[in-house]
């Protein structure tokens, strides 16, 4: 029979069904006890409650530990109801003791409440009393007294958990009481080990985890794969893959076998720490435990080491994937084509896509797409469309990237009616392009003079529900700076300051930066002009690329005004300084570049080793300038206005504790062998080694230049091996100067 009226309190619920030789009246019941249904009892049998208004007719009569003990051996097949009652007599003010608390932990182990006994856990751990028994001889009295090990293993889970609840915040202390569990007998079931480990590694405390896992060792508790990949991923997140892998063979040796995910995880974490070698041998000494994972061993390897662009490391081992019969699958040949394409080997990238396919191997949108941006930048766009028409005859469907990628190829031939006819065929076939398409295609119609066309295409942008962000008005408008289209450029400059752009420094910043990239240095500069007009100021940066660019078609005198205007606005640094002397010094004006300097100096910046660099460069090419004109024919002039401008240098470097560097040293040795002093340029080449500094290719080729010129081929050819043997590779400039020594012989 339902209740009709539910009771005030489990208490007095029980009291009713005369399981308590007294009656309670009027306490808020428990939670637990509103979900309880009567038993099979007498349908006559009703509640007699109390009405909320009736005041208290008796006092609750005094509880004792052996009645509330009864009790709850009568509810051991309803914990709930039991926790529920052990609860409410504690709130009536019974103080429970070791053989009331020992009996509801029996009951709610040997019902596997977790959630109760860990919140009764919780609660004794939390709030100590002397009255309370203590938690550890409660569970000691349960491996006494229960009648299986899954109960008692259950109860020491819990436990555990409940220290890892009440010591969130120190991991440590959660240890100690782990350690404190196993030294007094108890042992902690595997999922116990792994739920602590798991805890400690969320803290990010990997020296913890590694004290957690020792202990554990010590007490020879059963750990699992879990257990290994908890460790490990720990490690490998504080970059310590040697103690990774030294745990890791240490688990191998106990028995421990890794599952997939662990074995891929943990080849994963030594790639991702730079461990490539130790990867590898991982991949080849734990094939046997699983198989099925030795590929992916090998394609985390391989992507790795095309991420960082190491395509001989990335070959070798795609040629060890195929001598372990390991197939080779899409994603092999995307990382290894998406290698070269970021390398700039944009014909390489086709020659070996073109090998690939011609081996069978299916590819994948991904694959294809990288074939086709290879093609378009290439200016091959009958190749592009007709993979596009092979990866559709072969059943994939292809997304914006892929129409993106062909309307990009149009719009870099100038082939803006293409590149719409792409984009319409995007749209036919129910693509939405996104922002990225519309920039590209408005960049491709503003680098082409198209002014009415880029508007009907911001117009058709807004139609589709996209707004145009910084990013499309900035391709725009240094499109029509390019073209010099002006004017349309300006209506572009108010609508951005009108709609009040987000980021918009950042834009006309990105606009002046490839403006310049570009050699396009007027339209810079308009953007510049324009930037300053609507009272928005160029930062150091941008300033900084723009006299650059005029330094580098050696219009100092440009990029002299644009630096007085960045200096009377309150801006200047050292790049700043240093580029524009570095502008006087490549056309001979080597006065000026000096005049800079000092100035920097006075306004109290302290020039770098740059600088310095620069400084010292167009003092040698003046001095040998100077010398070939006749004005210090003389060897010893020479040899004394060089070591007299470097003795300054290094004096005014050592007052502004500057060490030099590579570029340097490499600025003065290859003056030394210009002026024809290869002992001194040798010197310096030894004092650099000296001073732990290692020459770069540059270095090297300007000393082998310096042989070559003075007839010492052998030593030239032995600085190219040496070169060579160190793992550089010799540039166009190096081989130039070999060929031209042996045309010369």
């Amino acid at each position: 029979m339902l209740l009709r009226r539910w009771p005030k309190c489990t208490a007095e619920w029980l009291s009713h069904k005369k399981l308590l030789p007294w009656k309670v009246y009027s306490h808020p019941f428990s939670i637990f006890a509103t979900s309880v249904q009567l038993d099979d009892s007498s349908s006559d049998e009703k509640l007699n409650c109390a009405p909320d208004n009736e005041p208290i007719r008796k006092r609750p009569q005094s509880l004792s530990s052996d009645s509330i003990v009864q009790t709850l051996r009568c509810l051991k097949r309803k914990p709930a109801v039991a926790f529920a009652y052990f609860k409410d007599t504690h709130s009536l003010g019974f103080h429970h003791d070791f053989s009331t608390y020992s009996e509801i932990i029996q009951i709610l182990s040997h019902s596997f409440q977790g959630k109760m006994l860990v919140s009764l856990f919780c609660e004794m751990i939390s709030t100590p009393n002397s009255a309370s028994p203590e938690i550890l001889t409660l569970i000691d009295h349960l491996r006494n007294t229960c009648v299986t090990s899954h109960v008692l293993s259950f109860a020491v889970n819990c436990l555990i958990k409940a220290y890892t609840t009440c010591h969130a915040h120190d991991a440590q202390a959660t240890i100690e009481k782990f350690c404190h569990l196993c030294r007094l007998g108890f042992v902690p079931t595997v999922w116990a080990c792994n739920f602590l480990l798991k805890f400690v590694s969320q803290r990010g405390e990997s020296d913890l985890v590694v004290i957690a896992y020792d202990q554990m060792k010590s007490f020879q508790l059963t750990l699992d794969a879990q257990s290994l990949n908890i460790v490990t991923r720990s490690l490998f997140q504080a970059n310590k893959a040697d103690e990774a892998f030294q745990v890791w063979v240490g688990m191998i040796e106990m028995g421990v076998k890794p599952d997939v995910h662990g074995y891929s995880s943990f080849i994963i974490g030594l790639c991702d720490c730079g461990k490539f070698d130790l990867a590898y041998n991982m991949v080849s000494r734990y094939t046997v435990l699983q198989e099925n994972t030795h590929e992916r061993g090998y394609s985390y390897l391989v992507r790795s080491y095309c991420e960082l662009g190491n395509l001989k490391k990335a070959w070798h081992h795609v040629e060890a994937m195929v001598s372990h019969g390991i197939e080779i699958n899409c994603h092999i040949v995307g990382y290894l084509l998406q290698c070269l394409r970021k390398l700039g080997m944009t014909s390489e990238v086709i020659v070996h896509f073109q090998k690939f396919r011609d081996l069978g191997l299916h590819f994948d949108g991904v694959v294809y797409n990288i074939g086709m941006d290879a093609y378009c930048k290439l200016g091959n766009m009958n190749e592009a469309v007709m993979l596009l028409k092979q990866m559709m005859a072969e059943g994939l469907a292809p997304d914006k990237i892929h129409y993106t990628c062909l309307i990009n190829g149009y719009c870099l031939k100038g082939e803006t009616e293409n590149a719409w006819q792409a984009f319409e065929q995007m749209l036919k076939a129910n693509i939405k392009p996104d922002v990225v398409t519309y920039n590209i295609l408005a960049s491709g119609y503003s680098r082409n003079g198209l002014v009415m066309k880029v508007f009907d295409l911001l117009e058709h942008m807004v139609d589709q529900g996209l707004e145009p962000n910084s990013l499309t008005y900035g391709v725009v408008i240094a499109g029509f700076c390019r073209v010099g289209n002006l004017s349309e450029a300006e209506v572009l400059f108010n609508i951005v300051e009108e709609k009040g752009i987000e980021n918009i420094e950042v834009m006309y910043s990105s606009m002046i930066s490839n403006l310049c990239r570009e050699g396009k240095v007027e339209g810079a500069s308009t953007v510049c002009m324009m930037m300053l007009e609507k009272n928005v100021v160029p930062d150091v940066i941008s300033y900084s690329k723009l006299i650059s660019a005029y330094c580098q078609t050696g219009d100092t005198r440009s990029a002299q005004l644009w630096f007085d205007d960045m200096v009377e606005r309150g801006f200047s640094d050292v790049i700043a300084y240093t580029v524009l002397m570095n502008g006087y010094c490549k056309v001979g004006q080597i006065k000026k570049a000096c005049e800079l300097f000092h100035q920097m100096i006075n306004f109290g910046m302290k020039p770098d080793v740059v600088a310095y660099t620069v400084l010292l460069d167009g003092h040698l090419k003046e001095i040998l300038r100077r010398g070939w004109q006749g004005i210090a024919k003389e060897g010893r002039g020479r040899s004394f206005l060089l070591r007299a401008k470097q003795k300054y240098l290094l004096s005014s470097m050592k007052d502004n504790e500057i060490e030099p560097d590579v570029a340097y040293y490499t600025v003065l040795i290859d003056g030394q062998c210009k002026a024809e002093y290869l002992d001194e340029a040798r010197r310096l080449f030894d004092e650099m080694l000296a001073k732990g500094l290692a020459p770069d290719v540059y270095t090297y080729t300007a000393l082998i230049n310096g042989y070559c010129s003075q007839g010492e081929a052998s030593k030239a050819e032995d600085l190219l091996q040496e070169m060579i043997d160190k793992g550089m590779k010799p540039d166009e400039l190096t081989f130039s100067v070999l060929h031209q020594r042996t045309l010369r012989d």
